[in-house]
């Protein structure tokens, strides 16, 4: 035992599942880091003026829950674009 004051089973504990996706990152070869939106690159100037532009016109709320139809529709045409397969379909949520 290390410490008197800790529990002994603590010892036994596995490491969490986000842990374990982490350590497996470190070893890849340049992943995106996309863990609570936080990602290891600078954001680019146009999307940080579409941010600017959507404060300034008032869309800075909550999305539909159901997902905006014109970025479910942007993001399918793309995936369509990309794998030309029509089992491919898009799902945006948040969170």
């Amino acid at each position: 035992m290390a410490h008197p004051w800790i529990a002994e089973r603590t010892f036994a504990f596995d490491s969490s599942g986000i842990r374990k996706v982490f350590d497996l990152a470190a070893k890849m070869e340049d992943p995106i880091n996309l863990s609570i939106g936080q990602p290891d690159f600078p954001v680019p100037d146009e999307v940080k003026q579409a941010c600017i532009d959507a404060i300034q016109a008032d869309k800075n709320g909550y999305a539909l829950t159901q997902g905006m139809p014109v970025l479910r529709d942007k993001l399918q045409a793309r995936v369509d674009a990309e794998y030309g397969h029509a089992d491919r379909r898009v799902f945006v949520s948040s969170g």
